[in-house]
């Protein structure tokens, strides 16, 4: 199974006023993932199988900006992280990012005695 396929099965990204976490905001003001599974195939191979990679744009990363300390808030960083990659490699002019990894990070929250984890995403933007 591919990422996106496991980003299809999160579900739509959450509309603003639809949380009440302050990514809700943010995951909003991105395009709206629906769209984003259109524009864009993101996979974790090197290649994507009966396609030819034409260009290679560049690597790209996306971070959440949601400190989570919960599953939930974790699974709303991922989320974040990668509409963030998405936007990136739309941006370069890329159809497809491959190679998609993901990583966390975890660190205590100044003030507070909980550990909080971030998601990070990376890969490389291409053109098929």
């Amino acid at each position: 199974m591919n990422i996106i396929s496991e980003a299809y099965a999160m579900g739509p990204a959450p509309q603003a006023g639809g949380q009440s976490s302050g990514a809700a905001g943010v995951i909003a003001s991105l395009l709206p993932f629906q769209d984003l599974r259109q524009r864009i195939l993101v996979v974790t191979s090197s290649i994507i199988p009966g396609k030819e990679i034409k260009d290679v744009l560049g690597s790209v990363t996306g971070v959440s900006k949601v400190a989570a300390s919960t599953d939930a808030e974790f699974r709303l960083a991922e989320k974040e992280a990668l509409l963030d990659i998405m936007n990136q490699a739309i941006n370069l002019g890329a159809n497809s990012v491959i190679d998609l990894k993901m990583t966390t990070g975890s660190y205590q929250q100044q003030g507070s005695q909980w550990m909080v984890s971030k998601a990070t995403y990376t890969g490389t933007a291409v053109r098929i």
